[in-house]
């Protein structure tokens, strides 16, 4: 546990010395960070986590190196994470300038060389901290980097292609909830078949509404989106029938009266929040990552009940 704890700081270290150096720089990172994306991935890994080690008990009997692991987990992919939007602002810098005008590049509050310089070392790190925990973070961290990079840039850029592209984000998701139940212990045969196809097929589907604010970026840019190809009114309707089949899906789960109520009116506010105008993605995402989070009080507290 005291290798893990040295690399909390040596991971944390040059996140520390780039704040320090170049604070103006720093800033205008972290203000483009899109922390709930990777809340994403993190609260996915801690579904793993919880799906391996399923009662409050076994959660308690969970070696304390693997909090720590979490932790480190989190930090690697904030390095990942300055890698992939990094190089997707660098690629859509056109469409930012219609949709997204506050991101760096845009408004000329970095260098572009040490921009794109800072995203290749990013992901340098999150290889290099990421094989430093454990084989398995390194696979991670590998996977779900080179996937963002075909979805993103060319000569892919497979976010052109509307279904495909959330495919590839839910096994993304996927792969981050392997590796917590890797990490906690469990085989990967045995990873729950269940929430295997939730993630890969109600939640790639939901993931549509990411695409809602940039409708007229993707739309100069050819990219084909969902609301690009129907509309946004009728994108929404949708993706709002994808929300409401990944609410389902948990039920048929739990299969409780109380639980179906519980789902019910967070489904209702999810619905109403995809159609609120002005349209705001960052209340849907912090319900988004919300919904994970309930996911693992759900499956905690159903097993209490049984047992």
């Amino acid at each position: 546990m005291f290798y893990q704890t040295l690399l909390v700081f040596f991971t944390s270290l040059p996140i520390i010395v780039l704040g320090c150096m170049k604070p103006a720089f720093m800033r205008e990172l972290v203000l483009d960070i899109r922390l709930g994306r990777i809340l994403h991935y993190f609260v996915l890994f801690i579904v793993g986590i919880v799906l391996k080690n399923n009662t409050i008990s076994l959660i308690f009997k969970t070696e304390p190196v693997v909090w720590i692991e979490a932790g480190l987990y989190f930090i690697v992919l904030v390095y990942a994470a300055v890698f992939a939007i990094a190089s997707n602002n660098i690629e859509d810098i056109e469409i930012d300038q219609l949709t997204n005008t506050n991101r760096p590049l845009v408004k000329n509050a970095v260098d572009p060389k040490l921009y794109d310089r800072t995203s290749k070392i990013s992901l340098l790190f999150s290889l290099v901290f990421s094989l430093l925990i454990g084989i398995e973070f390194f696979l991670a961290i590998l996977g779900i980097s080179l996937i963002y990079y075909i979805y993103s840039c060319k000569p892919f850029k497979l976010k052109r292609f509307v279904f495909l592209a959330k495919f590839l984000i839910g096994i993304n998701s996927l792969i981050s909830a392997v590796c917590g139940f890797y990490v906690a212990g469990g085989d990967l045969s045995q990873f729950p078949i269940f929430w295997l196809l939730f993630i890969l097929i109600p939640v790639s589907l939901m993931a549509n509404f990411v695409d809602l604010k940039d409708t007229a970026g993707d739309k100069a840019a050819g990219i084909k989106t969902l609301p690009v190809l129907l509309g946004e009114t009728n994108a929404k309707r949708l993706i709002a029938l994808f929300t409401i089949s990944a609410y389902v899906w948990v039920f048929f789960y739990f299969n409780t009266l109380w639980i179906a109520l519980l789902l019910i009116v967070t489904c209702s506010v999810h619905v109403f929040l995809l159609f609120r105008k002005p349209y705001q993605e960052k209340p849907l995402f912090l319900l988004h990552n919300s919904l994970f989070i309930g996911l693992i009080v759900l499956v905690l507290t159903n097993a209490y009940f049984q047992d």
